[in-house]
Order: C-alpha cells, then structure tokens, then sequence
C-alpha cells in the first residue's frame, strides 16, 4: 500500500511539474499553425554554391506593411532559390498565401532585400525587391511591384527607373533632398571575389557601374546622381547594410553604410545641398570588421541616434577559438596605412556623443560577440521606455571552421579532388560543418548595459536566421517579431507583454502628397515629467528587411504622455499634449514648414579652450613592435608615456615644467621667463637621448635650497642589460643649469622604471626616494620591485632593504600622503596585477597595512593615482585609474607565469576565468608559436576550442607556476571613511576606456572638486582591439559628497598619458600630454 501511495505522488509530482512548465511564459512565442510556411530552402550543386557565389547563404528579408489598409500587417518573404512570398494577415495570427493571386511571385530569381514602399504616392505600400545571385543575362534586375487596390499588383520597375541590375541587397527610400518626394539609396555587393585587390590603397574612389547607387526621384523617375552627390560605387563596396538617420540633428538625413570583408563602413553626412561628405573616420574610432546589418536608434533616450553593427564574432570562447581567424598584426597596421580604418572582428556598438563624435562601446555593453550575425533591431520588446537588441545568428554551413580551412580545403586536399572525383565542390561543401545557433536578445537595462536573454525571453531555438522585422501583428500594443530562416520554416513571434503593466502608445504618420508614409519624420514623446524617448521613420532597417510604418513607443506604467512633438520631414512642427497611452493615433502632416529649421543641435561644448602653442614639444614615440618579442602578450608596454612634471624652478611665482623623451628621444625643460614666454633647455638631457623618460621628479636632493630632477628610465623596448634603462639624477647648480649627478644611483643592474616620488620617511632632514619598476623587460607578468631610496646627502643613495617592496606586481604609479591624519605619510603604490598597496613607516621600516586601509581586495590593472580630498571632509580619498570595462580584461581574470617549455625562460599566460575553469586568451597558433611542444596535443582547432589550463598543462606544470588575479578593472573612486577606503562607483562613461591621467581642480568655480580623466591605448592586439572609446572626461563635482551632477567630453583625441594644471598669463590652463603627439595647451574657462 505504501509503496502504490508513494508511486502515485511521485507520478502527481512529475505530471505537476510538466504542466508548470508549460505553463511557464516568455515574453515571445513562437507561433504555429499560421498559415505561414515559408522557408528559405538552399541546395548546394557542383555549379552553384558557396565557393562558385560568395553570398550563397545569406539568406533573405523580411518586410512588414498594410497592403490593403485593414489596419493589420502583412508580410512578404524574399526567397533564394524558392520564390518570395506575400501573406495577408487575417487576423488572430492567421495568414493567407496570396502570393500566386498577388502577382508577386519573382520567379527564378535569386532575391534579397524587400521593402514596403508608397512609390506612386496613391496611399497603398507597393513591393520593392532587389534581385542578386551569380551573374546571368537575364530576369536579374530588381522588381518594382505596383499595388492595384485590390490585392494584386503589377511589376513596373522600368517605368520608375529602377530595374537596375547588380547583387542588390537593399533599397532604402528617403527625402534625402527634402523636394517632398522618396529618392532611393540602393546598397549593391560587389560581384568581385575578393583576395587579389585587398588593401589597396584608393580603390574606393573607382566607380563601377554595379556599385551602390543613389538615385534622384524627378518625377517618378529615378534617376542616378552617385557621382554628384559623392557617393562611392567602387568593386570594393560589399555592403550588407544601409542604416538611414539625422545623426547630427540637423533634420537632414544622413547615411552609414555596413561594408563586408576588409573595406570600411561609410557615413555619409548631409550637405543639405544635393550632396554628402564621408566622415566615418573623422567620426568613428573604431568599426567592426566583416560589417553585415545594422540599425541606428536612441538607445539611452538622450536625443542622439546610436548605431549598431553586426558582425560574426561567436559568443563562446570554444566556437571563438575555433571559428574565428583574426588578423595579425601586421595585416592589421597595413590595412590602416592603406585607408581602411581601426576595424575590429566583433559586433560594433557605436553611442553617439551628440558632437559628431560616436564611441565604440559594445566591450562595456557585452553586445560585442553573438555568433555568425546578419540582422540587428532596436526596439522596445517589454514596453519599459528603453530600446533593447535583436540579433539574428547563423550560418548553415561554417566557412571559417578553422580545422576545416587547414585540414579539409587546404591546396593539397583540393588537388586531390579535383584528381579523384567529378563532384570536388559538392565534397568540399559536405565536409563544412554545420551548427544552427540561437539567434538572441539582450535587455536594455539603462546607460548602456544590456542584459541577455535571449532564454528567458524565449527566442533559444537553433536556427539559421538572416532576415528579421518587427511589428505588431496583432494589434496588442507591443512589437511582434518575424524572422526568415535558411532551410528551415520562418519563425513568427508574438509578443505577450501584458499592456495593463507595460504600455505604449502607437504613432501613424500620414504625409505630404509624394511621400505618404511621411518617411524621415521625428516623433519625440516626453512623459512622466522627466522621462524622453523619440523614433524616427525609417522603415528599411537591418539585413534586407523593413518594419513597420507605425511608430510604437513603449512607456513603462504610464497613464498619460505629457506632450507630443512631430518633427515632420516637410519641415512642419507639431505638438500634442495629454495623449492616453495604450492607443493608436493618427496624424496628418499640416505641411506647413517652419523657416530656418535645419539648424544643427549642438552638445554641451567642453570647458576646455585650445590656446596656440606656447611651447613646442611633440612626443616621438619608437616604432618597435612588443609582439615579437613575447608572441603571448595582449598589448604594447612601449607607448606609456610621455609624463610631465612641474615646479617653480627658478623662483618667479610661475610653475616650470619638464616633459619626458620617448626611447631616442630627449625630454626637455621649460622655465617660464618673465614675459610669460618659456625657455626650452635641452642639456644635459640629450645625452640620454636613447633612455625612455616614464616619469620624473622636482625636488631638492642636496638640501641646497633648490630643485632637482630625478628622471625614471624604463619601458620595454630595451634588453635586460641596456644602460639607457639607469634613472637618472639631474643636479641643479642655483642658476637653473642641470648637470648629470657624478654620484652613481645605487641600482645594481639596469631596471627598466616607471615611478619615483619623494619623502623624508627616516626624519633625518632630507628627501628619500620611493623608485617602482615598472616590468621585467624580458617577460611581461614577472613581479617588479619597490625601491626605497635613503638619501645619505651630498646626493649620495643607498638602498634600504625593505622585504614589503619585494615582487609587489608591475608597479605604474606611487605617492607619499599622509592618509589617516597622524602627522606621517604612507607609501600608495599601484600597478597591474596587484592591489592598491599601502605602506606605513614603523621604526624606520615600511609595514605593509593594506589591509588595515581597506584595500586588500583591489588588484586590478592600475595606472594611475590622485589622492585627494574629493569629498571636502578632512581626509584623503584615492582615484585610482584602472582598465574600465569596454575591454576584453575582465573581473576574474588569472595570469600563470612558469617556464612551460623548461627552454630557460618563462611564460606569462593570461586567462579567462569560465565557471572553475581558465582558459587562454591568445589564438592557438600564438600559443604553439610560442610554445612549441604544444603542437601535437593541440594539432587540431577543435582539441583548443575546450582546452584549459588544466588540461593543456600538467599539475605539476601548474603548481610551479606563479598565478595573479585581477578582481576588478572599473576606474575607482576609493573614498576614505574612517581610514578604510570604500569604492564609489564612477559614472559608465568613465569605464569606456582605460584611464592614465587623471587631475582635480574646481572647472566651474562653484567650490566642489571636479575631475579630469583621460586614457587610451592604440597598440593592442586586433583579436582583443584597441581602447580608444575616449576624449578625455570632465566629472563635474556637486555639494552632495561623492555624486557628481555631470560628464562631458573633454574631445581632446589621441592618447592622453598625463594632465598638469598650472597658471599661464594668471589663467588657468591644462597641460595634455598625447603619445607620439604634440603637447596640448588649454584654457580652463
């Protein structure tokens, strides 16, 4: 009996526990029984496949549009090698095929992008499809198909001009002369294959006549004006997306173009006089690589259109490993001495600054890697104000499966194909592997940081997406989403946001007489007193599809929007006020324009004042190439300065400055002379021209009454035994006249140095010296010493032997400041891989008390300290300028260091950290490089894909090896409560970037501290991509302790390596120091 009972509830608790799961629900749901079975179906033969057309599987579009004007949305799917389909919605999520009846069946053609368009202005969306595939003579120009009214419709592309022939890919159709009708951006894919022509330097300034296209409307006839307007049409132009938007606000339409392969992405800027001008360099930092969709939204609600960018990074460290070939580095400098830009194998996130300046952030955002991408969409999917990211995966067959490329398709293997079998592209093909993935959907949570979720959120079927468009398809108020598939059914989704929670309201535009969709309107809603979001009409968006026309703004929990504000493209103004959310309207263009509305909206500018020069000094940095050395590093160690130093050297109330030299380089004095020009002195420094200067020092080593210079030596492009890595002491004879010191500094060897600063810590009268050195310059990782330099006067050094300085980690930065208010100065060290250290004078020794500050948990990759008040409360308070989080250094990041090989000398190999595991960083080809008795246990791409260092190395290997963790990268306020420090988290903007200069001073003079970050690092290994999502930054400070009310961009471009404030002509002025860069003069105003 008790075993039947106990059979029984466990039988209850299973049949339970199913029916909760299904009843478990997500924000979409894949709908079936639609009616809709389209399917993109692709089948490889020997004359027609990958290898013979090099667009073979990127599949087709989607476009949603209400043909007939019931009010609900239709849909029609572009085909391949099967013919495009229409389905009418007929509501309750049933569609009708009415493809055959419609007349819109483009047979036997290769079709790609599709989008809902009024042509003939008569108020029905007529059909525009571009054709592609390989080259024939016939039935290969795209189709133009008219709507008769009732439900047919008629192919009429010659008559409007556009049955133009090429491997079209998306039409866009917008006013970009504001004549009040619909020209046409045409995106063609070059036909030509690509290797024999890559980065060459001006290919794109040859036209072609099957490159892009745009056309003018006179008329109804499109007529071609992409010489002109100075568009390029070169062979190299392998768009795959066409992204419209008024990015500078000045209301006239402007153009980012996704490029595919090594050419650059194109922006094309407005002139508002028929023309444009390409600016995505001066623009644009960084792009993605095999650029593919795009989309451009508002996607934290601050009135600037951001932009993001697909490319074919997958999402797991063991596909990444496996299907990615990265450039090296090289290839990668070539491509940007030949004009094609910084351009990165990773998904784009480009925020718009407002001051045509975008970053590129989608590091910081984990948007940067989703697998072989096409489509990207921005759209509020859970009503809650902001726009989250759609993205569409794969492929259906891994053309860059690595073991593939070498193993299977290498020359040898070909050959003997082509010696043994007829069919050599069918097996070539049939080896490729083949993994549907899932397509995915990352939350906007708000400033920039998006959460996935894409299972919670239900869209983790496999699949092999291209094509992608949302809408509402069932009226509710929330966005739907419909997704074409290769060799599979499409995917439709409704989305169940409950809109008695979420709500939304849903904006119709009706337009002027030859543009009745009243595309390139804005609509801008302000709700909740504080809350803003805006959408612009663009149908055309992604990857070869369009959405819908309607406008729908999710709105949180709002009741009732505020106001309203239509700025329509005829150049009217409308405003609404007290609109009930949870409704659709509709608005007709009054078509009365106001004058002079296309004046450009201008960010907040920067306090900062560019003043000519009064000095000259640029830095010249050395040209040599880390990676060489040490195939296993991530990034150059040489470029770290220049540093600058000041004092009042000669006693005239005026500060005097010294500047450091690069590796063959001399640094260079200025002493400020009485009509506040600045005497440059160049001696004796030049004689240790060959030395990299990374730090110096102004301070009185022999008690004389006047200041000295102390000058660190280091950098790593040097060998352990080179001179040119001695400090050097500076002795100042009263008259400002610099000698070398002819007494000898106490290092035993050369050591390559980073830091040095100054404080009587013995109590004996004079300046004792703290010296960090930076690295050992024959291995990256290898934990650096801390010099405690005694001075025993008459500029004579000992050094004391302190055991707490000893293997502290890559030491970058140090002060003495007294932080605990007893009357006596602690020793603050930084670096990278190593807490924030501090240190405590005890009976003439340095004790470490780090723990007793509250430190003991910072390691991090330190580059910069400021130590001071920030909060105005009695105490000091530490910025400590760390890597930041838009960077592939992460939290939990491990570093072993061993000799792996037993050749003599030792590795560093960094790692991620995945659940318990760590694995590499660096391609499987620089491991072996470096270690070559890897080769045969890693033989193939697939034995790395999982490999760990556990399982690389034996535990044996392991235990020897010296192992440092990193436990954050965030920039930090440290604020000093009670003599522990407290991290306070900076704004986001902070972390884009690394930080390696930071100052303090009161900007706005309204008596609160402000703060002043700047970084960057250019030399990075492209696989891992440059930092360089910053200009500079200026945190305003406020009278509430540790929020600050601001940050604006300082746009100041380059590498900023340090800050110094000082008084020119009695104002205040920032002194920028920029690797390989002039010296940067600015009035603080």
């Amino acid at each position: 009996m008790n075993l039947k009972l106990g059979f029984l509830s466990i039988l209850f608790l299973l049949f339970f526990s199913c029916d909760q799961e299904e009843k478990v629900k997500t924000l979409f749901e894949l709908q079936e029984n639609t009616g809709v079975q389209f399917a993109n179906t692709l089948v490889e033969t020997e004359n027609l496949n990958p290898y013979t057309y090099k667009n073979f599987y990127n599949g087709g579009g989607v476009a949603l549009g209400d043909i007939n004007n019931d009010g609900l949305l239709d849909i029609y799917f572009s085909g391949n090698l099967v013919e495009n389909q229409l389905y009418l919605n007929k509501g309750d999520w049933k569609f009708e095929n009415i493809t055959k009846k419609a007349g819109v069946l483009s047979t036997d053609n290769w079709s790609s992008g599709v989008t809902f368009v009024d042509i003939n202005s008569d108020g029905l969306l007529d059909i525009y499809v571009c054709q592609a595939g390989p080259p024939r003579d016939n039935n290969r120009h795209n189709q133009l198909f008219i709507n008769n009214g009732n439900l047919t419709f008629s192919e009429q592309s010659k008559k409007y001009g556009l049955d133009i022939t090429g491997l079209g890919v998306q039409a866009n159709f917008f006013d970009y002369d504001k004549d009040g009708d619909l020209d046409c951006y045409l995106l063609n894919n070059s036909i030509r294959s690509v290797g024999n022509y890559d980065l060459i330097k001006d290919q794109r300034d040859n036209a072609t006549e099957k490159g892009n296209k745009l056309l003018r409307n006179d008329n109804n006839i499109f007529v071609d004006v992409t010489k002109e307007a100075h568009i390029y049409s070169s062979a190299i132009g392998f768009g795959l997306g066409i992204t419209i938007s008024d990015y500078n606000k000045d209301t006239w339409p402007d153009i980012f173009i996704s490029n595919d392969f090594f050419e650059r992405d194109y922006l094309y800027v407005n002139q508002q006089d028929g023309t444009f001008k390409e600016q995505l360099t001066e623009q644009f930092h960084s792009i993605s690589m095999g650029s593919m969709g795009a989309d451009a939204a508002d996607l934290n609600n601050d009135g600037n259109t951001d932009i993001m960018v697909t490319e074919m990074l997958p999402k797991t460290i063991q596909r990444q490993r496996n299907k990615t070939l990265f450039e090296s580095w090289d290839k990668n400098a070539l491509a940007v001495k030949n004009g094609y830009h910084y351009q990165f194998s990773r998904n784009a996130l480009h925020q718009n600054m407002g001051d045509d300046t975008f970053f590129e952030i989608s590091r910081f955002s984990d948007v940067h890697a989703s697998e072989w991408s096409w489509s990207t969409l921005l759209f509020d999917a859970d009503n809650d104000g902001l726009k989250d990211i759609f993205i569409s995966n794969g492929i259906y067959k891994d053309l860059l499966d690595r073991d593939y490329l070498t193993y299977m398709a290498n020359e040898d293997q070909i050959k003997e194909l082509i010696q043994t079998d007829k069919q050599v592209m069918k097996k070539l093909i049939d080896r490729m592997p083949s993994k549907a993935v899932a397509n995915a959907i990352y939350k906007n949570t708000g400033d920039f940081q998006f959460k996935d979720q894409t299972i919670e959120w239900g869209l983790q079927q496999p699949s092999f997406s291209n094509g992608t468009a949302y809408g509402d398809l069932d009226n509710d108020g929330d966005l739907d989403l419909v997704v074409n598939n290769v060799n599979m059914p499409a995917f439709i989704y409704k989305n169940t946001t409950d809109s008695t929670k979420q709500k939304s309201i849903t904006v119709q535009l009706k337009g002027t007489l030859k543009n009745t969709q009243s595309i390139g309107s804005k609509v801008e809603v302000y709700y909740n007193n504080d809350k803003y979001s805006v959408l612009e009409n663009f149908p055309s968006r992604g990857f070869q599809s369009s959405v819908s026309h309607q406008l729908t703004f999710g709105l949180g929990n709002c009741t009732n929007i505020d106001s309203l504000k239509i700025e329509w493209v005829s150049g009217s103004v409308s405003t609404f006020t007290a609109l009930k959310t949870n409704s659709v309207y509709t608005f007709q263009d009054p078509n009365t324009p106001l004058k002079g509305n296309s004046k450009k909206e201008v960010s907040q500018r920067s306090p900062l004042k560019l003043t000519e020069a009064v000095v000259n000094f640029k830095h010249k940095e050395n040209k040599a190439v880390d990676f060489n050395r040490e195939q296993l590093l991530p990034e150059m160690y040489n470029n770290e300065g220049p540093h600058i130093t000041s004092a009042d050297i000669n006693n005239d109330g005026q500060q005097d400055f010294y500047i450091g030299g690069a590796k063959g380089q001399t640094g260079t004095l200025f002493i400020s002379q009485k009509d506040q020009s600045y005497k440059e002195l160049s001696k004796p420094f030049q004689m240790h021209a060959s030395s990299e200067d990374t730090d110096a020092l102004f301070f009185d080593s022999d008690n004389d009454g006047d200041l000295d210079l102390y000058v660190t030596s280091g950098g790593k492009s040097f060998s352990k035994y080179d001179y040119s890595l001695y400090d050097r002491l500076y002795i100042n004879d009263g008259n400002n006249n610099f000698t070398t010191s002819k007494t000898v500094l106490p290092f035993k060897t050369p050591i390559s140095t980073s830091t040095v600063t100054a404080y009587d810590y013995d109590q004996d009268g004079d300046q004792d010296l703290f010296v960090g050195e930076r690295f050992k310059v024959e291995t990256y990782g290898v934990p650096s010493d801390g010099y405690l330099l005694e001075n025993k006067g008459n500029n004579w050094y000992e050094i004391s032997n302190e055991k707490a300085l000893k293997n502290m980690g890559l030491i970058t930065d140090a002060a003495w400041k007294d932080l605990n208010n007893d009357g006596k100065k602690e020793l603050i060290v930084a670096g990278e891989w190593m807490a924030i250290q501090v240190f405590k004078v005890a009976s003439g020794k340095l004790i470490n008390a780090t723990k007793e500050f509250g430190l003991e948990n910072t390691n991090g990759f330190w580059k910069k300290l400021q130590i001071v008040d920030i909060d105005a409360d009695g105490d000091l308070d530490i910025i400590a300028g760390n890597k930041g989080e838009n960077t592939f250094f992460k939290n939990t990041m491990r570093m072993y260091i061993a000799d792996f090989d037993s050749n003599g000398t030792e590795e560093s190999i960094i790692c991620y950290k995945k659940g318990n595991d760590y694995y590499p960083i660096v391609d499987r080809d620089e491991l072996i490089g470096q270690i070559a008795s890897l080769k045969q246990k890693l033989l193939y791409y697939k034995a790395y894909a999982n490999a760990t260092m556990g399982s690389i190395f034996t535990k044996e290997q392991l235990d020897k090896a010296r192992v440092f963790d990193v436990n954050t990268v965030q920039t930090t306020l440290f604020v000093n409560t009670d003599n522990k420090f407290i991290p306070v988290k900076l704004p986001n903007e902070i972390q884009y970037s690394n930080v390696t200069a930071i100052a303090t001073t009161d900007v706005n003079k309204d008596g609160y501290l402000d703060l002043l970050f700047g970084g960057n690092q250019y030399l990075v290994k492209p696989q891992f991509g440059r930092q360089d999502a910053s200009e500079g930054w200026l945190l305003y400070g406020s009278k509430q302790k540790n929020i600050f009310e601001k940050i604006i961009s300082l746009q100041i471009k380059g590498q900023i390596r340090d800050f110094n404030i000082l008084e020119i002509n009695h104002k205040k002025h920032l002194l920028t120091t920029l690797n390989n860069e002039s010296l940067q003069i600015y009035e603080i105003q």
